[in-house]
């Protein structure tokens, strides 16, 4: 939904992501991978290892990572030790079995160790095994860690009596409050939870007035129990608002995560761990990837860093890193629920919750009562309109837990990411009713009212949101951008409010309204709908405040996106801090098409169809740049499968392939029109409005497979690149021509040149070289052939979306042949073009005032001429003005 100028195409709607920069992305796909050997195997490598003898042989084989170090006359368990640090969780085992533990000191570690071990592994009632025997259960160590797995293996009362007892035997256990509040919070105990957090900070405890007043001794001295008390008093002061108005908690509790793995235990990496989570519930992601960086540097099999990889990947839509952390996962466990989960999520995110169903059900066939997983089984449910599946769902979860947050969340978050914003507004309401500490879910709900245009609405809950967290770095560059646009002026229309900031952009009003006006019946008409609610156009200043309003950061590459009811675009103005000048029109109509396409079908449009849909309603001839790299495209036959041509504009894997997304999207676009009729397109939005998946829509209303289907269309494209003139053939002949044609004109053959381009153009008709050497060539005296002239001019006119030359050039041809409405038109293209133009609204106030029919533009024109003067002296001015400061 997001237009890239540059290069005359337009980026995925799910880039209206929480991007934040490349450096991110590689560091994602980079790290995700990292961990074991099978993340880095081909196809047939993991195929392999699924397949007899090798199952049964590969979970005694250990690690294939590089030897550690030990200390010199290490015993067994102590090298086991280390190695289970660091992830050699197989090579553990080995270790282990060569150990007699003979005193209870070792037999706790032992247990500890090996517990550690088989759970990383996935064999969870073996470690539970381990640490009830009789030898070791009394041990409060061995407790917490039970009650740990416990809880992992969705056992959650049985942890928290256990816990409890912990707690009764040995009040003092750091460990043991920590893991009482972690599970609490997963049953939805908050009352609980805040009580066990709480003893952190009372007395005698007071661990962070004693950390606040620099004390350095026990327990302070030790880098687990300080990252321990760190992630506690993160969630004391998260579920009692305790970061409100507070702006030094934040750099205290960063600076115990930073001090425990720099400082008190330089090898500690669960430090690391820690504060990638705490960056992550900042929505700091790019800092929060470099702890989990580090930390899979010192153990390349840590399912957590792995898992959260893979959560950063899925925010900024790699793909790749998530499936690349899946892989990580299950090398090491392949029956991991972590793993399951992920992949739910990552099948979601893709728009295929048909497919999201399977892993989710493995979750809850192993745990019926998981939170998470029901949550997300209730979003699959809703996103394929099962809406009494859903509701049953989330009953199941009120009776575990009459006070859930969670899965109404994730509900709510899935729900917005398929732009279903009534549906997700109520859900993220839901969330805040049960957990107003939660930011979020504040979060979530103010930057869904940005993208569904209600930015009172989005104020206000950011701001809350803001005040639990002025921490969260979405939260505040949305802030900020809320305040910016409350100065911004408004014009409205029957069917449009343009926003436009007064004093940069003063032309915007003079056009945007009468254009989109001018469009809005013809779209409508042409797709059967019509909006319910007035749409916003957003005019931004600049480049970073429109990257901002789309994405949340300031950085995205493109000038125009559609969320729905807003269409967000930069100004087309030239100068520092946009991307100069382009056809706001034509990407107004583009975008205008989602908000029609995306509103006939509740936002359910498959997404390559809503793009390709947009690029056929601009109704312009193809672009020059996409004639060859189709034709390739076609001939080495590397046109997308439709069944992937959505995920080509989320993940391309080369730097061509949005720009043939989107080529092949309007192709696609174009063949049914032509081959099947408009009635069908409109046929095929109505089963995308009733959740119909596209491979259930094309043979419903095509009456043939969507195989088939492709398969006729990959033979139109044959048949129509066939007529361009690019084989080898064509190709050499081509090229003899055009060094004749040129020499031609060099030597002043005019006549000569003009029949031998007449040829080109005829072998080449899409290519643009020809047009503009014949349009030059018709306007000579001794040719005189204006008309001609003006046809090529019209067609290199509306395929050029940032320079108005042409468009001028044929306003004024068609001036001089007094075809005034036809001047007019185009002077008017080349004011839409670029709209500070000042040459260029003197052309159209000219042609309007010899036609004499125009006196509301002649004088529109007068009006915007006065202003771009006064911008122009104000500007040379400051220029002016800062020369002289730098002479200084």
């Amino acid at each position: 939904m997001m237009r890239f100028i540059r290069s005359g195409w337009h980026k995925s709607q799910v880039a209206l992501s929480k991007f934040r920069t490349r450096a991110v992305l590689s560091a994602v796909v980079a790290t995700a991978a990292v961990g074991t050997s099978a993340t880095r195997g081909d196809s047939a490598d993991d195929l392999l290892k699924q397949t007899a003898p090798y199952k049964w042989i590969d979970p005694l084989i250990p690690e294939k990572l590089p030897p550690l170090t030990f200390i010199k006359d290490s015993s067994d368990l102590e090298k086991a030790k280390v190695e289970v640090f660091h992830g050699r969780y197989k090579q553990t085992l080995i270790t282990l079995s060569k150990v007699h533990a003979e005193k209870p000191q070792d037999a706790v570690d032992f247990a500890l160790t090996r517990a550690q071990a088989l759970d990383a592994l996935g064999r969870q009632e073996a470690a539970l095994r381990e640490l009830s025997d009789e030898k070791v259960a009394a041990d409060p160590q061995v407790q917490v860690r039970r009650a740990t797995l416990l809880s992992a293996m969705g056992r959650l009362d049985q942890a928290v009596s256990l816990l409890k007892e912990v707690i009764a035997a040995h009040p003092d256990s750091i460990a043991a409050h920590y893991e009482l509040g972690a599970v609490s919070e997963r049953i939805g105990d908050t009352a609980s939870a805040k009580a066990a957090f709480g003893w952190f900070v009372e007395k005698p405890q007071d661990f962070l007035e004693r950390w606040q007043m620099h004390e350095r001794n026990a327990p302070f001295d030790n880098g687990r129990d300080v990252t321990t008390i760190g992630r506690a008093l993160d969630r004391w002061a998260t579920l009692n608002e305790k970061y409100r108005n507070n702006s030094e908690l934040d750099k205290t509790f960063l600076n115990i995560f930073v001090r425990s793995y720099d400082v008190i235990d330089r090898g500690y990496w669960p430090a690391h761990v820690a504060a990638g989570e705490y960056f992550m519930s900042h929505d700091q992601a790019q800092e929060a990837a470099g702890e989990f960086t580090a930390a899979l540097k010192a153990n390349p099999n840590d399912l957590r860093s792995a898992k959260m990889m893979g959560m950063i990947a899925l925010e900024h839509f790699s793909f790749e890193g998530a499936e690349q952390a899946i892989a990580a996962i299950r090398a090491v466990n392949p029956n991991s629920i972590d793993a399951d989960i992920l992949e739910t999520r990552d099948l979601l995110l893709q728009r295929r919750p048909e497919f999201a169903f399977a892993p989710i059900q493995r979750v809850l066939d192993a745990q019926p009562k998981n939170l998470e997983g029901m949550g997300l089984l209730a979003a699959i449910y809703g996103l394929q309109l099962k809406d009494a599946k859903a509701a049953e769902v989330l009953q199941q979860v009120d009776q575990i837990d009459p006070n859930n947050a969670s899965a109404y969340f994730e509900v709510a978050q899935q729900f917005s990411a398929m732009r279903q914003y009534p549906r997700s507004a109520a859900m993220y309401k839901k969330a805040i009713e049960r957990a107003p500490w939660w930011t979020a879910a504040r979060n979530g709900l103010g930057l869904l009212y940005t993208q569904s245009g209600d930015e009172d609405l989005a104020h206000t809950v950011l701001n809350e949101a803001r005040q639990l967290d002025p921490y969260n770095l979405a939260t505040t560059n949305y802030i900020k951008l809320l305040d910016d646009m409350d100065h911004f002026a408004r014009k409205e229309s029957a069917h449009f409010i343009v926003m436009y900031d007064p004093k940069l952009d003063p032309v915007i009003p003079e056009y945007f309204n009468d254009y989109l006006e001018s469009v809005h019946k013809q779209i409508c008409e042409t797709f059967k709908f019509e909006p319910a609610v007035k749409t916003y156009i957003e005019v931004f200043p600049t480049h970073d405040a429109f990257s901002v309003r789309t994405t949340g950061s300031p950085w995205i590459g493109t000038v125009g996106a559609s969320t729905g009811r807003v269409i967000a675009l930069v100004s087309p103005r030239p100068g520092q801090g946009t991307m100069g000048t382009f056809n706001w029109a034509q990407v107004l109509r583009h975008e205008y098409t989602h908000t029609v396409t995306l509103g006939a079908t509740d936002n359910r449009i498959q997404h390559w169809m809503t793009e390709g849909l947009a690029v056929y309603e601009e109704r312009t001839p193809m672009r020059w740049e996409w004639v060859p790299m189709l034709y390739n495209a076609v001939k080495k036959h590397e046109l997308f499968p439709i069944d992937q041509l959505t995920w080509s504009f989320v993940r391309p894997k080369r730097p061509i392939d949005r720009q043939l997304a989107y080529a092949e999207s309007y192709w696609i676009c174009k063949y049914i029109e032509e081959t099947y009729g408009h009635d069908t397109i409109l046929r095929m939005l109505s089963d995308f409005h009733d959740a119909e998946p596209q491979e259930v829509a094309f043979p419903k209303e095509t009456k043939k497979s969507l195989s088939d289907f492709q398969n006729d269309f990959f033979a139109w494209c044959e048949a129509t690149v066939a007529k361009w003139g690019y084989d080898p053939d064509t190709s050499r002949k081509y090229k003899e021509m055009v060094e004749k044609a040129d020499a031609m004109l060099k030597g002043r053959d005019y006549k000569e040149a003009v029949d031998l381009w007449e040829q080109i153009a005829a072998m080449r008709p899409v290519d643009e070289l020809p047009h503009k050497r014949l349009a030059g060539l018709y306007l000579l005296p001794s040719i005189n052939q204006p008309e001609k002239a003006a046809d090529e001019l019209v067609l290199l006119s509306k395929v050029e979306l940032k320079d108005n030359r042409y468009a001028k050039r044929v306003a004024r041809v068609y001036r001089d042949m007094n075809k005034m409405e036809e001047a007019a038109n185009y002077a008017l293209l080349a004011v839409y073009t670029s709209p500070y133009d000042l040459s260029a609204h003197e052309l159209l106030k000219e042609i309007d005032e010899k036609a004499g029919d125009h006196p509301a533009s002649v004088e529109r024109e007068t009006r915007v001429i006065e202003v771009i003067k006064k911008m122009q002296a104000r500007t040379a001015a400051e220029d002016r003005a800062a020369e002289k400061n730098a002479g200084r």
